[in-house]
C-alpha cells in the first residue's frame, strides 16, 4: 500500500503568478461567502472556461430578494452550467453529462459541498469520467462559533440524523466484522451518536478515532478533545489516533498504516471532521474499494451564516491512482 505524496498550498501571491487555466471549475457557492472566497479571490488571475454550479434547493432556504438577487453576481461575465438539484442525484447526473477529456484540467472547491457529496463527486469523476488529475481547493473559517464560551459545543447543534453508507463505496459485505473509523468533528455528542447506532449493528470489532490535530488554531484540538469526551473515554488509548485537520494527506497516510495493522477486516470511515479530513479519507477509500465502506450522519443543512469570514485558502493536487 503506497503512501500519499503531499502535494498542497496555500493561496497566495506564488499560485497566482502561475497564470492557471481551468477547462472546468466545479462549486455549490451558497450565501456563506466562504463557499465563494477563492472564486472571488481567483477572478482576473486565473482562467475558468467553464464553471458548474451546484445550486442545491436548501441553499435557497430563508433567503430574502437581496440575497436571492445577489446570489450568483460572482459568475457573471462566465459560461455557466447551473445545475438546480433538489437532490444528490441530480448534481451526479448532470456532472456526469459533462463531456470531460482525460487532459481536461479540472478544479473544484469543496467549501460549500457536503462531505457525501465530496465522496460522490469524487467518486464520479474518477471512475465514471475518468479524470486522473484535479486540483481541489478549500477556504477555511477564520473563527468557529460557540454557543457559550471556550468549552461549549460547536455552533451546528446535532440534529436528528440517519446514518447510513454513502452508496458508492458499499461494496461490501453486510456481515463483515469490520473496523468502525470515526475522523472527530467539534460537534459535542455526534461522535457518541454514530458509535452507538452503528455499535448496535454487532459487527464492530472495535472502534477507532482520528483528532484533527494539528488543527486550525491549537484551541480547536482541545475542543474537540473536550466535546468528545464520552466516546474518547470508551476506548482504549492505543484507539486515538491524530492528523493534521488541514491535511488530507496525513489523514491519507494515516489510515494505509491502519489498513496496515488491520489487512484482513473491513474499514468503516466515519467523516464528521473537517473537510480537508474527509477528502483524505475519500482518496483512501477510492484506493481500497473492495476493504473499506464509508457511512455518513446525514442531515440536510437549512442554517447559514452569513456573516461568517474567511481564513487560510488551500488548493490540494490530487492525482488518482489507477
Amino acid at each position: 500500500m503506497n503512501l500519499a505524496m503531499y502535494d498542497m498550498e496555500m493561496i497566495s501571491s506564488t499560485f497566482w503568478k502561475q497564470k492557471r487555466r481551468y477547462d472546468y471549475f466545479i462549486i455549490a457557492p451558497n450565501i456563506e461567502s466562504r463557499s465563494r472566497a477563492f472564486f472571488r479571490e481567483a477572478k482576473g488571475q486565473i482562467g475558468f472556461n467553464n464553471v458548474i454550479i451546484a445550486d442545491y434547493s436548501n441553499f435557497h432556504i430563508n433567503l430574502n430578494e437581496n440575497q436571492e438577487n445577489s446570489f450568483f453576481d460572482d459568475f457573471d461575465g462566465f459560461k455557466t452550467i447551473i445545475i438546480n438539484a433538489m437532490t444528490e442525484k441530480e448534481v451526479l447526473k448532470e456532472i456526469k453529462n459533462v463531456k470531460f477529456f482525460k487532459t481536461d484540467k479540472v478544479g473544484i472547491d469543496i467549501t460549500g459541498f457536503s462531505i457525501p457529496s465530496i465522496y460522490s463527486i469524487l467518486f464520479l469523476l474518477k471512475n465514471v469520467c475518468k479524470l486522473t488529475y484535479v486540483d481541489v481547493f478549500y477556504s477555511e473559517p477564520q473563527f468557529y462559533v460557540y454557543e457559550e464560551g471556550y468549552f461549549d459545543s460547536y455552533h451546528n447543534k446535532i440534529r436528528e440524523r440517519r446514518c447510513a453508507p454513502i452508496i458508492e463505496y458499499y461494496n461490501a459485505g453486510m456481515d463483515e466484522q469490520e473496523i468502525l473509523t470515526i475522523l472527530l468533528g467539534f460537534d459535542g455528542g455526534l461522535a457518541d451518536l454514530v458509535y452507538n447506532k452503528l455499535g448496535e449493528e454487532g459487527n464492530v470489532k472495535k472502534t477507532l478515532v482520528v483528532n484533527g490535530f494539528p488543527s486550525y488554531t491549537a484551541k480547536l484540538k482541545d475542543v474537540s478533545l473536550f466535546n468528545n469526551e464520552g466516546l474518547i473515554d470508551k476506548l482504549e488509548k492505543d484507539n486515538l489516533f491524530s492528523a493534521a485537520a488541514n491535511n488530507p494527506f496525513d489523514v491519507y497516510n494515516l489510515l494505509c498504516k491502519i489498513k496496515k495493522q488491520n489487512p484482513d477486516i473491513l474499514l468503516n470511515l466515519c467523516s464528521i471532521g473537517s473537510k480537508p479530513m474527509a477528502l483524505g479519507a475519500c482518496l483512501f477509500a477510492l484506493d481500497n474499494m473492495r476493504s473499506v465502506k464509508v457511512t455518513y450522519p446525514f442531515y440536510e443543512k437549512k442554517n447559514f451564516d452569513v456573516n461568517e469570514k474567511t481564513g487560510k485558502i488551500w488548493r490540494y493536487g490530487i492525482t488518482f491512482n489507477d
